[in-house]
């Protein structure tokens, strides 16, 4: 469960089968508490005494095999195991209270004192800090669908001029307005609802996330095989699927689907973040959404940190500069690259 990455352990080791658990009675006590919480679906509430038996155990097996369909139950939940976090989710399901009223008195412990209310507190604070990390990526995930733009989603001439006196070295102006041409058209950053225009990479998802998401979620999550392939062909079959893809790509994992995808109108790569001047990810995106004269000073900055894109740029060597862009496998990218220079040339 993503939304319990970061906080700390509930519980500090497995609890269940004698001889496979450590069963330390407090932790014993977080799962007796947690198995009350959602006992409308379980029967029988269990004591909250700390102390692992067979009544327990049965529990935890009959959970595994009839909620989570495990063939096998073992009987064990560890702290970052998938019964740990599918009894987390279903705890979250129950409306929010103090304290339950169907639950058995403990036992006094090895130091005397009754510490049920203590252990209960404990969970229940979790379960309001697991609660704030879900309504917090879900205002991430509404405000990563909101424009920001502040209605500067083109350039003009000026803006092109200024860019190619910036980058120096003698470098044309047209060869500026290519690359914009080539990477979004040359017309608008942005899309209709006023995002930017992006372009969601599953390959990079894949790496970013080390390939968890492949079975569950291959059209987010699958290897390179060739560019703009039919996985890509989908995702970003216009800019309103494109921004589907990211949102549900962002509820997986937030700054691996920012990483992934290419931004504006020069269609910056979130994982060049750094070298477009910029800390984070995050705050490229932020800075990107808001207008294309920020997309423009990110396509500055990333041509200025590559010597190789330089070089051919100021030499209008396209398929070096192909390769810096885009990779080595840059397709007819050098191709286009000099169809738009051409072009503009012949306006002079």
């Amino acid at each position: 469960m993503k939304s319990l990455q970061g906080l700390p352990r509930l519980i500090s080791a497995s609890v269940g089968t004698p001889g496979k658990a450590r069963n330390l009675p407090a932790d014993v006590q977080c799962i007796q508490y947690l198995f009350n919480l959602i006992i409308p679906k379980l029967g029988f509430p269990l004591p909250e005494n700390g102390r692992c038996d067979g009544q327990l155990v049965q529990c935890i097996s009959q959970y595994q095999f009839r909620h989570l369909k495990y063939a096998h139950p073992d009987g064990v939940i560890d702290p970052t195991g998938r019964t740990f976090n599918s009894l987390i989710e279903e705890a979250l399901k129950v409306p929010v209270q103090a304290f339950p009223t169907t639950r058995i008195p403990t036992f006094l412990n090895a130091f005397g004192n009754n510490n049920a209310d203590a252990v209960q507190a404990t969970v229940n604070v979790y379960l309001n800090q697991v609660r704030a990390v879900i309504e917090a990526e879900r205002r991430n995930r509404q405000l990563m669908m909101q424009s920001t733009c502040d209605g500067g989603m083109t350039l003009n001439d000026a803006d092109f001029q200024n860019a190619a006196k910036q980058l120096g070295n003698g470098i044309s102006v047209n060869v500026v307005k290519a690359f914009a041409t080539v990477e979004s058209g040359g017309r608008s950053g942005f899309g209709p609802a006023k995002l930017p225009i992006i372009a969601f990479e599953g390959h990079q998802f894949r790496k970013y996330t080390k390939h968890i998401y492949d079975q569950a979620h291959p059209l987010l999550s699958y290897p390179y095989k060739r560019k703009a392939g039919p996985q890509w062909q989908t995702n970003n079959k216009d800019q309103v699927k494109a921004w589907e893809t990211m949102e549900t790509a962002f509820a997986l994992d937030q700054e691996a689907a920012l990483m992934s995808a290419s931004w504006g109108m020069f269609q910056i790569m979130g994982f060049n973040f750094a070298s477009a001047g910029f800390k984070t990810v995050f705050e490229l995106v932020a800075a990107l959404k808001v207008n294309t004269g920020n997309q423009l000073k990110a396509y500055l900055n990333f041509c200025s940190n590559s010597t190789a894109l330089m070089s051919a740029m100021k030499s209008k060597d396209f398929t070096a500069m192909a390769r810096a862009y885009n990779g080595d496998d840059f397709g007819n990218y050098d191709v286009l690259m000099k169809q738009a220079y051409d072009a503009y040339e012949g306006k002079k």
